[in-house]
């Protein structure tokens, strides 16, 4: 698809950057501190983690305290089965980082983008796109209609140590993450940008400009952002249209997505057929009109015996009707379709679930009999 000659990758996987203390040292309050931030002045950055002792924290926002690379991991992860992520981290990793579904249609994107790196975020505001949070990697840079999904920068992506701990040794996972880093790299290009990045809480709090750009001069030397032979074939797209993407998950992918595509946006059935179909209203008006206007020519004398223009009144009327009844079968016909698919997968995956659930219980009471 794109004719480039790519250098030759290394073996070793290496992270984009320098190591540098995460947070900074000089941006961390003195008076308040977590037990991993105190780690973290003692010289380790990601090796303790974090208990946060009740009299230490203030009545401030904690959101504001900055974050070490551990820190700032969620909480849990999973879905059919739920973990700790400080005590599974590379299961985290696969899930955050996972950019499968777009890889498999990769193919077709060329429908939902151009092959171009994504605006910078001032040009995106300019634009008018509201922008939204999403910690989906595989929703990160896909728009519809005015807005904008982005999923924000966190700080274990920013700390070397954690790359060559958890990242590096995985070369999915390094093409995913440098992939992810260079998407910043679009976005984040002056001061400015950078301004709109911490007003969207895209960038941690600390992170400032001159940090931003050499940061930016060591990914630059390290990943070549022109042949983007090291980063995941997904960023050899900027931006994505979801809507695009959702047509192109029920053409591809007919027997297991037609309903849902790739991203099911509604939550109530209004909305659905208020996006749908709303376009319906526009031609019952212009039918509205024809008709009103035909009808007016009926009492005109010039007209009123002209046969080849009742004939064509009495064929747009029919036609008329006909339509109208036709469309609303077919409303009728799509949400009973759709209501007894999402009726019949709800039953389905409660069943699923409770089975998984039950068979996980039976495993845990066995391993308690034979302890």
């Amino acid at each position: 698809m794109f004719d480039q000659t790519p250098e030759q990758v290394t073996t070793v996987l290496q992270p984009p950057f320098a190591p540098r203390p995460i947070p900074p040292t000089s941006s961390t309050p003195t008076s308040i501190l977590t037990a991993s931030q105190t780690s973290h002045h003692n010289g380790s950055a990601i090796g303790v983690q974090s208990i946060i002792g009740t009299a230490a924290i203030p009545l401030s926002p904690a959101a504001n305290l900055p974050l070490t690379p551990l820190d700032s991991l969620p909480t849990i992860t999973g879905s059919k089965h739920i973990v700790l992520v400080n005590d599974s981290i590379p299961e985290f990793l696969h899930a955050d980082l996972n950019l499968e579904r777009l890889n498999r249609i990769h193919g077709y994107l060329w429908m939902a983008g151009r092959p171009m790196r994504a605006r910078a975020l001032h040009r995106y505001r300019m634009m008018g796109f509201n922008m939204l949070h999403t910690q989906q990697m595989d929703l990160h840079l896909l728009k519809f209609s005015d807005r904008l999904l982005l999923k924000p920068l966190p700080e274990w992506i920013l700390c070397s140590e954690f790359w060559n701990e958890y990242i590096c040794k995985d070369a999915g996972l390094h093409a995913s993450a440098c992939g992810f880093l260079l998407s910043y790299v679009w976005l984040v290009v002056s001061p400015l940008d950078m301004k709109i990045a911490h007003e969207l809480d895209l960038l941690p709090d600390w992170m400032t400009w001159i940090d931003w750009k050499e940061r930016v001069k060591e990914f630059y030397g390290l990943i070549n952002v022109n042949t983007l032979h090291q980063v995941n074939q997904r960023y050899q797209f900027g931006e994505l249209r979801l809507g695009r993407i959702n047509s192109i998950y029920r053409t591809r992918f007919f027997t297991s997505h037609f309903v849902r595509g790739y991203l099911y946006g509604y939550n109530r059935y209004v909305i659905f057929f208020q996006r749908n179909f709303s376009w319906i209203l526009i031609v019952f008006v212009f039918f509205s009109l024809v008709l009103s206007a035909m009808q007016v020519g009926q009492g005109l004398e010039e007209l009123k015996d002209n046969r080849t223009f009742l004939k064509s009144c009495y064929g747009f009327v029919v036609a008329s009707m006909v339509s109208v009844a036709a469309v609303l079968g077919v409303v009728a016909v799509l949400f009973l379709g759709i209501f007894l698919f999402n009726m019949g997968a709800a039953v389905k995956t409660s069943k699923r679930v409770q089975r998984e659930r039950m068979a996980i219980a039976n495993q845990k009471e066995e391993a308690g009999k034979e302890a």
